[in-house]
């Protein structure tokens, strides 16, 4: 069996067990990405203590965002659900580009048609912003959409090995 399918299969487990536990999986998403960046954290600290002697500077910089590490990892594994701010954090920085594409085109361009896509980009950038805002405050509709992701996904790896012609 071909990887893609094996993955495509993957996924589409992954799609509905999302979509079947949204709760619980964006739980335990929280707690792996929590423990990958407490483990980040501490493996940051500890290179900056033992390269202190070479590079003072880097070495600090290197143990503070070690240190941030581990505190983000501790609330994403006690306190903040890490699926729905990484998607909410993706959706702010995703707005906040396109309402300053949007201005920016809007004051700037000279064409019509070039002014009328700057407005509609700035309007798609206000509506990512309500989006970012309504995934914070909903951690249940952001796992139902990650597993509707991933089913589209798994289905897109398993149609794209049956469609693929091996010589």
């Amino acid at each position: 069996m071909n990887y893609m399918k094996v993955l495509g299969i993957l996924y589409i487990i992954l799609g509905i067990i999302f979509m079947i536990y949204p709760m619980i999986s964006a739980e335990v998403v929280s707690i792996i990405a929590g423990l990958s960046l407490m483990v980040f954290g501490f493996a940051g600290i500890i290179d900056g203590f033992s390269a202190w002697s070479r590079a003072t500077h880097l070495s600090a910089l290197k143990i503070l965002l070690g240190i941030c590490a581990v505190i983000f990892g501790l609330l994403f594994v006690y306190k903040i659900d890490a699926l729905s701010f990484i998607v909410a954090f993706q959706f702010y920085l995703i707005s906040f580009v396109m309402i300053l594409i949007g201005i920016i085109g809007v004051l700037l361009e000279s064409e019509t048609m070039s002014k009328v896509a700057a407005a509609l980009i700035f309007i798609l950038g206000i509506i990512s912003f309500f989006i970012a805002t309504f995934a914070i405050a909903q951690p249940l509709y952001t796992a139902l959409l990650v597993g509707i992701c991933l089913i589209m996904e798994g289905i897109i790896c398993f149609a794209t090995d049956v469609t693929e012609v091996n010589y």
